[in-house]
């Protein structure tokens, strides 16, 4: 069973790690969400990387990857995540 002394000990070692964090919980607004030390707020969409989008729904994070296929007359344009191929210029 817990004494009042431990948790005491256990709310000041959650302070510290949310200090550590450098995020606490006035920091995240209701429903938003934490990825990376970066704050979000709820129903947001952000793309950590190229084919990667990332949703906030309510506290939980759901990231999607795009999934490419690859074909050897199709290029990669600088900032697509997927390639286009020669003439029509749509993905493969």
């Amino acid at each position: 069973m817990f004494s009042f002394v431990d948790i005491r000990l256990a709310l000041l070692l959650s302070a510290a790690v949310l200090l550590a964090r450098g995020l606490s919980e006035e920091d995240v607004p209701p429903g938003g969400c934490t990825l990376d030390g970066k704050v979000y707020n709820d129903k947001s969409e952000w793309k950590p990387k190229l084919c990667r989008t990332c949703f906030c729904d309510g506290g939980y994070i759901a990231c999607n990857e795009r999934i490419c296929v690859v074909t050897p007359d199709c290029a990669y344009p600088k900032g697509e995540c997927c390639p286009l191929c020669p003439g029509d210029g749509t993905p493969p």
